[in-house]
């Protein structure tokens, strides 16, 4: 794998779904816009769902017995990233990666191999292997369930070599992202070939 002694956040992987010029400006130019409200929302509801998840039964997730490990660090050596999952459910027999959300209209394809991400790390971490992750989102916690297959393995590690090649290039990459993905983006006013309506 390119630069594999070089890891990334795990984060990266959602926003370079989202855009691929994210990880270029956060590993190369090093620009990290300023915190805005949904961030500080985002992370009250982490704080939230931690207190809250100290209180649930496991049935919510469909085991009878394990324990829940909160805001885990996690770094790979098969998998050179690194990043703090919001809890990892850990059994006898496997591990189980959990991500919260304050908001969520649909499970995409980012958040999803984010999750994947953390299960990786994780299984090298706790030696277990990893099947399935949830992800949590809105007030009462919905729950999502994820099936971790090979094939979306792979496609982590599809995705983590284009950042590190992205990276390597040093050169701004072409963005697919929508005009709707971009008027959302803290980002849109370091790139010169975006229009905005402000």
């Amino acid at each position: 794998m390119a630069m594999s002694s070089f890891s990334i956040p795990v984060s990266l992987i959602r926003q370079h779904c989202f855009c691929p010029r994210i990880p270029f400006f956060n590993e190369v130019l090093h620009i990290n816009p300023s915190d805005r409200l949904w961030q500080e929302q985002g992370t009250r509801y982490h704080l939230q769902q931690t207190i809250l998840n100290k209180r649930r039964n496991l049935s919510r997730y469909g085991y009878s017995s394990g324990i829940l490990h909160q805001n885990v660090e996690l770094a790979g050596s098969l998998l050179p990233c690194h990043g703090r999952c919001d809890a990892i459910l850990e059994t006898d027999e496997e591990i189980v990666p959990i991500e919260f959300k304050l908001q969520l209209h649909r499970f995409n394809r980012g958040q999803q191999l984010q999750l994947v991400a953390y299960g990786m790390l994780a299984q090298e971490k706790f030696n277990k292997p990893c099947n399935e992750g949830f992800l949590l989102y809105g007030n009462r916690g919905k729950t999502f369930r994820l099936e971790i297959k090979d094939e979306l393995k792979s496609k982590v590690k599809q995705v983590v070599n284009e950042i590190f090649e992205n990276l390597q290039r040093a050169l701004m990459p072409t963005s697919p992202a929508s005009e709707a993905q971009c008027s959302q983006c803290e980002y849109l006013n370091f790139c010169g070939d975006r229009e905005t309506n402000h």
